[in-house]
């Protein structure tokens, strides 16, 4: 089970977790919901950014998006998560906005040898949070190995990569939605018992 993220949920009853495998899958996560009459926004207030990018390694260190740009990022990139994980092409227009920022990231990125000098790796330091956050995505969307491995809980509509043997993973969390399913799908039967 991961344990949740202390992001200020503002009232709402749910809890956010790092559950993507990936930091641009959790960064399209911070939404709960989406689309529902239950849908959160977990980067309100915005201190939560901070506290996520804490969370997750990433700095304030370098250039800084505006907190608008982040958001209209982050709603793109679920658009392209979403449609992978159901197998639908994802619309140019997203896939042209993250692709820009991808090019701005690479443009501003060079090459080091790794601290322990084992590989040469991408030095990404200084760029904008955007930026780190689209060449994460692009490094999944090319590889066919990992974006067919690109899913979205049946549940919540996280999007997460299913690392499992057989490719079965259906939920964000067995323990959060997962259990909710199991329990709507025995109240079903049992209701139909009697």
């Amino acid at each position: 089970m991961t344990a949740a993220v202390d992001l200020d949920s503002g009232g709402y009853s749910g809890t956010y977790k790092l559950i993507g495998q990936s930091v641009s899958l959790d960064f399209a996560n911070l939404v709960s919901y989406r689309d529902t009459p239950r849908q959160h926004d977990w980067l309100k207030p915005e201190s939560n950014l901070d506290v996520w990018r804490a969370e997750v390694g990433l700095d304030a260190n370098g250039q800084d998006c505006e907190h608008v740009s982040v958001v209209s990022f982050r709603e793109r990139l679920a658009q392209v998560f979403l449609a992978v994980a159901d197998g639908a092409v994802p619309a140019q227009s997203d896939l042209d906005v993250v692709g820009a920022q991808a090019a701005t990231a690479w443009s501003q990125s060079c090459l080091r040898m790794s601290p322990r000098q084992r590989e040469i790796e991408w030095e990404t330091e200084g760029l904008c949070l955007c930026g780190i956050l689209a060449l994460d995505a692009v490094r999944l969307l090319t590889s066919s190995t990992l974006m067919s491995r690109v899913r979205a809980c049946d549940e919540c509509r996280w999007v997460f990569l299913d690392t499992t043997r057989n490719r079965s993973r259906r939920w964000c969390d067995p323990a959060d939605c997962g259990n909710r399913s199991r329990q709507r799908r025995y109240y079903s039967s049992s209701r139909a018992v009697d």
